[in-house]
């Protein structure tokens, strides 16, 4: 059986995390629990982009909110060198 080889320069997406989970999903229903291990790590994984991106966007919107606004750039200012 020939195997994909991930290239360095591939970046792992959320897309292709989900694309593949559909791909596995497909094989169980034809194999049943054989790659149940695969659903699940893929499962996994795309809960932990997913967080990562919810941080990520909660960390810009606490950033959008006027009074932090002000906080951030007083920050900004205060840890400029020279």
């Amino acid at each position: 059986m020939a195997r994909h080889k991930l290239q360095h320069d591939e970046a792992v997406t959320l897309e292709r995390l989900l694309k593949a989970q559909a791909a596995i999903a497909y094989a169980m229903t034809l194999d049943g629990a054989l790659y149940a291990p695969v659903f699940e790590r893929l499962e996994r994984e795309i809960a932990a982009r997913r967080a990562a991106d919810d941080i990520m966007a909660r960390a810009r919107r606490c950033l959008d909110d006027p009074p932090r606004q002000a906080a951030h750039a007083a920050l900004l200012s205060n840890n400029r060198c020279g």
